[in-house]
Protein backbone atom coordinates (compact mmCIF):
# COMPACT_ATOMS: atom_id res chain seq x y z
CA UNK A 1 0.00 0.00 0.00
CA UNK A 2 2.01 2.95 1.15
CA UNK A 3 4.92 3.29 3.47
CA UNK A 4 7.01 6.03 4.91
CA UNK A 5 10.72 6.52 4.66
CA UNK A 6 12.34 3.98 6.93
CA UNK A 7 14.78 6.59 8.13
CA UNK A 8 11.87 8.77 9.18
CA UNK A 9 10.01 5.87 10.75
CA UNK A 10 12.76 4.48 12.94
CA UNK A 11 14.93 7.52 13.44
CA UNK A 12 18.25 5.82 14.10
CA UNK A 13 18.22 3.55 11.09
CA UNK A 14 20.87 4.74 8.65
CA UNK A 15 20.01 5.18 4.99
CA UNK A 16 22.84 2.87 4.02
CA UNK A 17 21.45 -0.01 6.05
CA UNK A 18 18.01 0.63 4.56
CA UNK A 19 19.42 0.47 1.06
CA UNK A 20 21.21 -2.76 1.89
CA UNK A 21 18.08 -4.38 3.30
CA UNK A 22 15.50 -3.11 0.80
CA UNK A 23 16.43 -2.85 -2.86
CA UNK A 24 13.29 -0.82 -3.67
CA UNK A 25 13.84 1.91 -1.07
CA UNK A 26 13.83 5.43 -2.54
CA UNK A 27 15.68 8.20 -0.73
CA UNK A 28 13.27 10.82 0.69
CA UNK A 29 10.10 8.91 -0.21
CA UNK A 30 7.48 8.88 2.52
CA UNK A 31 5.95 5.95 0.63
CA UNK A 32 9.23 4.00 1.10
CA UNK A 33 9.32 3.27 -2.65
CA UNK A 34 8.51 5.26 -5.78
CA UNK A 35 4.73 4.81 -6.21
CA UNK A 36 3.51 3.75 -9.63
CA UNK A 37 2.29 6.67 -11.74
CA UNK A 38 0.29 4.75 -14.35
CA UNK A 39 -2.02 2.52 -12.32
CA UNK A 40 -3.71 5.14 -10.05
CA UNK A 41 -5.42 7.13 -12.85
CA UNK A 42 -6.54 3.90 -14.52
CA UNK A 43 -8.11 2.60 -11.31
CA UNK A 44 -9.58 6.03 -10.53
CA UNK A 45 -11.26 6.11 -13.95
CA UNK A 46 -12.61 2.56 -13.59
CA UNK A 47 -13.97 3.22 -10.10
CA UNK A 48 -15.50 6.49 -11.32
CA UNK A 49 -17.32 4.65 -14.10
CA UNK A 50 -18.50 2.06 -11.58
CA UNK A 51 -19.63 4.79 -9.14
CA UNK A 52 -21.65 6.62 -11.80
CA UNK A 53 -23.23 3.35 -12.90
CA UNK A 54 -24.09 2.52 -9.27
CA UNK A 55 -25.74 5.92 -8.91
CA UNK A 56 -27.73 5.40 -12.11
CA UNK A 57 -28.80 1.88 -11.08
CA UNK A 58 -29.86 3.09 -7.64
CA UNK A 59 -32.01 5.75 -9.30
CA UNK A 60 -33.34 3.30 -11.91
CA UNK A 61 -34.42 0.66 -9.39
CA UNK A 62 -35.41 3.22 -6.71
CA UNK A 63 -33.28 1.27 -4.23
CA UNK A 64 -31.99 4.26 -2.23
CA UNK A 65 -32.47 2.61 1.15
CA UNK A 66 -30.54 -0.47 0.11
CA UNK A 67 -27.79 0.57 -2.32
CA UNK A 68 -27.02 4.26 -1.74
CA UNK A 69 -23.71 3.29 -0.13
CA UNK A 70 -22.42 1.69 -3.35
CA UNK A 71 -21.70 4.91 -5.29
CA UNK A 72 -20.34 6.45 -2.08
CA UNK A 73 -17.86 3.58 -1.52
CA UNK A 74 -16.69 3.74 -5.14
CA UNK A 75 -16.34 7.54 -4.89
CA UNK A 76 -14.03 7.14 -1.87
CA UNK A 77 -11.85 4.81 -3.92
CA UNK A 78 -11.74 7.36 -6.76
CA UNK A 79 -10.58 10.07 -4.36
CA UNK A 80 -8.00 7.74 -2.83
CA UNK A 81 -6.42 6.87 -6.17
CA UNK A 82 -6.46 10.51 -7.29
CA UNK A 83 -4.53 11.52 -4.18
CA UNK A 84 -2.20 8.57 -4.62
CA UNK A 85 -1.40 9.75 -8.15
CA UNK A 86 -0.52 13.19 -6.77
CA UNK A 87 1.66 11.50 -4.18
CA UNK A 88 3.54 9.62 -6.89
CA UNK A 89 4.78 12.98 -8.19
CA UNK A 90 5.45 14.41 -4.72
CA UNK A 91 6.98 11.48 -2.89
CA UNK A 92 8.11 13.62 0.05
CA UNK A 93 4.64 15.01 0.82
CA UNK A 94 3.39 13.25 3.96
CA UNK A 95 -0.09 14.82 3.74
CA UNK A 96 -0.76 13.13 0.41
CA UNK A 97 0.29 9.77 1.83
CA UNK A 98 -1.98 10.17 4.86
CA UNK A 99 -4.98 11.29 2.78
CA UNK A 100 -4.58 8.47 0.28
CA UNK A 101 -4.17 5.86 3.02
CA UNK A 102 -7.26 7.01 4.92
CA UNK A 103 -9.44 7.20 1.80
CA UNK A 104 -8.40 3.81 0.44
CA UNK A 105 -8.90 2.19 3.85
CA UNK A 106 -12.34 3.82 4.23
CA UNK A 107 -13.85 2.64 0.95
CA UNK A 108 -14.09 -1.13 1.61
CA UNK A 109 -16.02 -0.79 4.90
CA UNK A 110 -18.59 1.28 3.00
CA UNK A 111 -18.97 -1.53 0.46
CA UNK A 112 -19.38 -3.90 3.41
CA UNK A 113 -22.10 -1.59 4.73
CA UNK A 114 -23.91 -1.84 1.40
CA UNK A 115 -23.82 -5.61 1.76
CA UNK A 116 -25.37 -5.32 5.22
CA UNK A 117 -28.26 -3.32 3.78
CA UNK A 118 -28.70 -5.92 1.04
CA UNK A 119 -28.66 -8.73 3.60
CA UNK A 120 -31.28 -6.89 5.66
CA UNK A 121 -33.53 -6.51 2.60
CA UNK A 122 -32.99 -10.16 1.68
CA UNK A 123 -33.98 -11.43 5.12
CA UNK A 124 -36.91 -9.02 5.21
CA UNK A 125 -38.29 -10.38 1.93
CA UNK A 126 -38.90 -13.79 3.55
CA UNK A 127 -38.84 -12.69 7.21
CA UNK A 128 -40.41 -15.78 8.76
CA UNK A 129 -37.34 -17.84 7.79
CA UNK A 130 -34.80 -15.30 9.07
CA UNK A 131 -32.59 -16.43 12.01
CA UNK A 132 -33.16 -13.01 13.65
CA UNK A 133 -35.74 -10.27 13.28
CA UNK A 134 -34.83 -8.63 9.93
CA UNK A 135 -35.49 -5.18 11.35
CA UNK A 136 -32.39 -5.48 13.55
CA UNK A 137 -29.89 -6.72 10.99
CA UNK A 138 -29.12 -3.36 9.39
CA UNK A 139 -28.93 -1.34 12.62
CA UNK A 140 -26.67 -3.88 14.32
CA UNK A 141 -24.18 -4.38 11.53
CA UNK A 142 -24.14 -0.74 10.48
CA UNK A 143 -23.49 0.27 14.08
CA UNK A 144 -20.50 -2.06 14.15
CA UNK A 145 -19.39 -0.77 10.76
CA UNK A 146 -19.39 2.85 11.96
CA UNK A 147 -17.09 1.88 14.83
CA UNK A 148 -14.80 0.01 12.42
CA UNK A 149 -14.69 2.96 10.02
CA UNK A 150 -13.64 5.34 12.80
CA UNK A 151 -10.99 3.00 14.20
CA UNK A 152 -9.43 2.44 10.78
CA UNK A 153 -9.54 6.11 9.75
CA UNK A 154 -7.94 7.39 12.96
CA UNK A 155 -5.44 4.54 13.11
CA UNK A 156 -4.44 4.87 9.46
CA UNK A 157 -3.79 8.60 9.86
CA UNK A 158 -1.50 7.96 12.84
CA UNK A 159 0.22 5.01 11.21
CA UNK A 160 0.92 6.65 7.84
CA UNK A 161 2.42 9.83 9.34
CA UNK A 162 6.14 9.08 9.57
CA UNK A 163 6.66 12.33 11.51
CA UNK A 164 4.79 10.83 14.46
CA UNK A 165 6.71 9.26 17.31
CA UNK A 166 7.16 5.46 17.26
CA UNK A 167 4.62 5.11 20.09
CA UNK A 168 2.02 7.15 18.18
CA UNK A 169 2.53 5.05 15.08
CA UNK A 170 2.23 1.86 17.13
CA UNK A 171 -1.05 3.20 18.53
CA UNK A 172 -2.23 3.74 14.96
CA UNK A 173 -1.27 0.17 14.05
CA UNK A 174 -3.20 -1.18 17.05
CA UNK A 175 -6.32 0.81 16.12
CA UNK A 176 -6.23 -0.44 12.53
CA UNK A 177 -5.64 -4.02 13.72
CA UNK A 178 -8.63 -3.84 16.06
CA UNK A 179 -10.78 -2.38 13.28
CA UNK A 180 -9.74 -5.08 10.81
CA UNK A 181 -10.32 -7.89 13.32
CA UNK A 182 -13.75 -6.46 14.16
CA UNK A 183 -14.51 -6.33 10.45
CA UNK A 184 -13.54 -10.00 10.06
CA UNK A 185 -15.70 -11.04 13.04
CA UNK A 186 -18.63 -8.92 11.84
CA UNK A 187 -18.38 -10.39 8.37
CA UNK A 188 -18.30 -13.91 9.81
CA UNK A 189 -21.60 -13.24 11.59
CA UNK A 190 -23.02 -11.68 8.45
CA UNK A 191 -22.15 -14.71 6.30
CA UNK A 192 -23.51 -17.06 8.97
CA UNK A 193 -26.88 -15.29 8.99
CA UNK A 194 -27.00 -15.39 5.19
CA UNK A 195 -26.11 -19.10 5.10
CA UNK A 196 -28.78 -20.07 7.65
CA UNK A 197 -31.45 -18.09 5.79
CA UNK A 198 -30.26 -19.54 2.47
CA UNK A 199 -30.56 -23.12 3.74
CA UNK A 200 -34.01 -22.53 5.21
CA UNK A 201 -35.37 -20.87 2.08
CA UNK A 202 -33.94 -23.59 -0.14
CA UNK A 203 -35.51 -26.32 1.99
CA UNK A 204 -38.84 -24.49 1.87
CA UNK A 205 -38.67 -24.48 -1.95
CA UNK A 206 -38.77 -20.67 -2.09
CA UNK A 207 -35.34 -19.98 -3.56
CA UNK A 208 -36.34 -18.26 -6.79
CA UNK A 209 -33.88 -17.41 -9.54
CA UNK A 210 -33.73 -13.80 -8.39
CA UNK A 211 -33.09 -14.71 -4.77
CA UNK A 212 -30.44 -17.23 -5.83
CA UNK A 213 -28.64 -14.45 -7.73
CA UNK A 214 -28.71 -12.19 -4.68
CA UNK A 215 -27.44 -14.91 -2.35
CA UNK A 216 -24.51 -15.91 -4.53
CA UNK A 217 -23.68 -12.27 -5.24
CA UNK A 218 -23.47 -11.67 -1.49
CA UNK A 219 -21.29 -14.76 -1.02
CA UNK A 220 -18.94 -13.64 -3.80
CA UNK A 221 -18.75 -10.06 -2.54
CA UNK A 222 -18.08 -11.32 0.98
CA UNK A 223 -15.25 -13.53 -0.28
CA UNK A 224 -13.64 -10.60 -2.10
CA UNK A 225 -13.89 -8.21 0.85
CA UNK A 226 -12.60 -10.92 3.19
CA UNK A 227 -9.60 -11.51 0.90
CA UNK A 228 -8.80 -7.81 1.00
CA UNK A 229 -9.27 -7.79 4.80
CA UNK A 230 -6.83 -10.69 5.23
CA UNK A 231 -4.25 -8.82 3.15
CA UNK A 232 -4.62 -5.75 5.35
CA UNK A 233 -4.37 -7.79 8.54
CA UNK A 234 -1.12 -9.37 7.32
CA UNK A 235 0.21 -5.96 6.25
CA UNK A 236 -0.43 -4.29 9.59
CA UNK A 237 0.72 -7.24 11.68
CA UNK A 238 4.01 -7.32 9.75
CA UNK A 239 4.44 -3.59 10.34
CA UNK A 240 5.91 -0.84 8.19
CA UNK A 241 9.16 -2.74 7.59
CA UNK A 242 7.41 -5.93 6.48
CA UNK A 243 7.43 -7.54 3.07
CA UNK A 244 3.82 -6.61 2.28
CA UNK A 245 4.01 -2.95 3.32
CA UNK A 246 7.29 -2.20 1.57
CA UNK A 247 6.31 -3.72 -1.81
CA UNK A 248 3.60 -1.95 -3.78
CA UNK A 249 2.60 -4.95 -5.90
CA UNK A 250 0.68 -6.52 -2.99
CA UNK A 251 -1.54 -3.46 -2.76
CA UNK A 252 -2.45 -3.54 -6.46
CA UNK A 253 -3.19 -7.27 -6.43
CA UNK A 254 -4.93 -7.81 -3.08
CA UNK A 255 -6.58 -4.45 -2.47
CA UNK A 256 -7.09 -2.27 -5.55
CA UNK A 257 -7.90 -5.12 -7.99
CA UNK A 258 -10.01 -7.06 -5.49
CA UNK A 259 -12.16 -4.05 -4.61
CA UNK A 260 -12.56 -3.12 -8.28
CA UNK A 261 -13.82 -6.62 -9.04
CA UNK A 262 -16.23 -6.31 -6.10
CA UNK A 263 -17.58 -2.96 -7.31
CA UNK A 264 -18.08 -4.27 -10.86
CA UNK A 265 -19.69 -7.45 -9.49
CA UNK A 266 -22.24 -5.29 -7.69
CA UNK A 267 -22.84 -3.39 -10.95
CA UNK A 268 -23.54 -6.60 -12.85
CA UNK A 269 -25.67 -8.11 -10.09
CA UNK A 270 -27.08 -4.90 -8.68
CA UNK A 271 -29.31 -5.80 -5.68
CA UNK A 272 -31.95 -3.25 -6.67
CA UNK A 273 -33.15 -5.23 -9.67
CA UNK A 274 -33.98 -8.35 -7.67
CA UNK A 275 -36.48 -6.89 -5.18
CA UNK A 276 -39.72 -4.90 -5.38
CA UNK A 277 -39.06 -1.15 -5.56
CA UNK A 278 -40.98 -0.56 -2.34
CA UNK A 279 -38.69 -1.65 0.49
CA UNK A 280 -41.60 -2.70 2.75
CA UNK A 281 -42.84 -5.48 0.46
CA UNK A 282 -42.32 -9.03 1.72
CA UNK A 283 -43.44 -12.53 0.75
CA UNK A 284 -46.38 -14.02 2.64
CA UNK A 285 -46.21 -17.50 4.13
CA UNK A 286 -48.11 -18.92 1.17
CA UNK A 287 -44.93 -18.34 -0.84
CA UNK A 288 -46.77 -16.47 -3.58
CA UNK A 289 -48.47 -13.32 -2.27
CA UNK A 290 -46.44 -10.16 -1.73
CA UNK A 291 -47.62 -7.98 1.16
CA UNK A 292 -46.69 -4.63 2.66
CA UNK A 293 -45.01 -4.74 6.07
CA UNK A 294 -43.77 -2.10 8.52
CA UNK A 295 -40.29 -1.88 7.00
CA UNK A 296 -36.98 -2.33 8.78
CA UNK A 297 -37.91 -0.32 11.84
CA UNK A 298 -37.56 -1.76 15.32
CA UNK A 299 -40.54 -0.70 17.49
CA UNK A 300 -38.66 -1.25 20.77
CA UNK A 301 -37.25 1.62 22.81
CA UNK A 302 -33.89 2.82 21.48
CA UNK A 303 -32.00 1.78 24.62
CA UNK A 304 -33.27 -1.80 24.29
CA UNK A 305 -32.09 -1.84 20.68
CA UNK A 306 -28.60 -0.88 21.89
CA UNK A 307 -28.54 -3.31 24.83
CA UNK A 308 -30.09 -6.22 22.96
CA UNK A 309 -29.70 -5.61 19.20
CA UNK A 310 -30.80 -9.13 18.20
CA UNK A 311 -33.76 -9.12 20.60
CA UNK A 312 -32.64 -12.23 22.45
CA UNK A 313 -35.12 -11.34 25.20
CA UNK A 314 -37.89 -11.47 22.61
CA UNK A 315 -37.27 -15.18 22.14
CA UNK A 316 -38.63 -15.78 25.64
CA UNK A 317 -41.52 -13.31 25.55
CA UNK A 318 -44.99 -13.48 24.09
CA UNK A 319 -46.25 -10.89 21.66
CA UNK A 320 -43.01 -10.42 19.72
CA UNK A 321 -43.09 -7.96 16.83
CA UNK A 322 -43.27 -10.65 14.17
CA UNK A 323 -45.28 -8.60 11.68
CA UNK A 324 -45.55 -11.52 9.27
CA UNK A 325 -47.88 -13.29 11.74
CA UNK A 326 -50.47 -10.48 11.57
CA UNK A 327 -52.62 -9.00 8.80
CA UNK A 328 -50.58 -6.80 6.48
CA UNK A 329 -50.29 -3.06 6.97
CA UNK A 330 -52.48 -2.23 3.99
CA UNK A 331 -55.39 -4.03 5.71
CA UNK A 332 -55.17 -2.03 8.95
CA UNK A 333 -57.42 0.81 7.86
CA UNK A 334 -59.95 -1.51 6.27
CA UNK A 335 -60.09 -3.56 9.45
CA UNK A 336 -60.92 -0.53 11.64
CA UNK A 337 -64.18 -1.06 13.45
CA UNK A 338 -64.36 -4.79 12.70
CA UNK A 339 -63.31 -5.94 16.14
CA UNK A 340 -60.03 -7.18 17.54
CA UNK A 341 -58.01 -8.07 14.44
CA UNK A 342 -54.30 -7.42 14.93
CA UNK A 343 -52.19 -5.32 12.61
CA UNK A 344 -48.44 -4.98 12.02
CA UNK A 345 -47.22 -4.72 15.63
CA UNK A 346 -50.10 -6.39 17.45
CA UNK A 347 -52.10 -3.13 17.55
CA UNK A 348 -55.85 -3.77 17.25
CA UNK A 349 -57.85 -2.12 14.51
CA UNK A 350 -60.28 -0.76 17.09
CA UNK A 351 -57.37 0.97 18.84
CA UNK A 352 -56.46 2.67 15.57
CA UNK A 353 -60.03 3.84 15.20
CA UNK A 354 -60.17 5.17 18.76
CA UNK A 355 -56.90 7.02 18.23
CA UNK A 356 -58.48 8.83 15.30
CA UNK A 357 -61.55 9.65 17.40
CA UNK A 358 -59.32 11.47 19.89
CA UNK A 359 -58.12 14.05 17.36
CA UNK A 360 -58.88 17.64 18.45
CA UNK A 361 -62.13 18.94 16.97
CA UNK A 362 -60.67 22.39 16.34
CA UNK A 363 -58.22 21.13 13.72
CA UNK A 364 -59.01 21.86 10.09
CA UNK A 365 -58.95 19.19 7.33
CA UNK A 366 -55.21 19.56 6.78
CA UNK A 367 -54.52 19.59 10.50
CA UNK A 368 -56.58 16.45 11.01
CA UNK A 369 -54.71 14.67 8.23
CA UNK A 370 -51.36 15.58 9.81
CA UNK A 371 -52.66 14.52 13.25
CA UNK A 372 -53.69 11.12 11.92
CA UNK A 373 -50.34 10.61 10.21
CA UNK A 374 -48.22 11.63 13.18
CA UNK A 375 -50.29 10.79 16.27
CA UNK A 376 -52.76 8.11 15.27
CA UNK A 377 -50.58 4.98 14.96
CA UNK A 378 -48.29 6.08 17.79
CA UNK A 379 -51.22 6.68 20.12
CA UNK A 380 -52.62 3.29 19.21
CA UNK A 381 -49.26 1.61 19.81
CA UNK A 382 -49.03 3.27 23.22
Amino acid sequence: MGGGSIAGQQGTLAVTSVTDSFDNYVEGSVWFYQPDKIAPPIFAALFLASALFHAYQTWLYKSWKMTLLLPWGAALMVAGFAVREAGAYHIGNIKLLIASTVLLLSGPPVFAGANYFTLGRTLYYIPWLSPVHPGRVVTTFMGIDVIIENLISVGAAKFADSTNSPSERRTGVVLVKVGLIMQAVSFTGYVLLLAIWHIRVKRAGLLSKKLRSVVWMLYASSALITTRCIYRVVEFFEGYTGEVYTHEVYFWVFDASVMLVDSVLLNVFHPGKYFPQKSKIYLAKDGETELKGPGWRDPRKWYWQVIDPFDVAGLFMKGRNDFWNYPPVQDAEAAAGTGGEKTEAGVTASAIASAKDREPSWLGPLGKMIWRKVKGPRAAAA
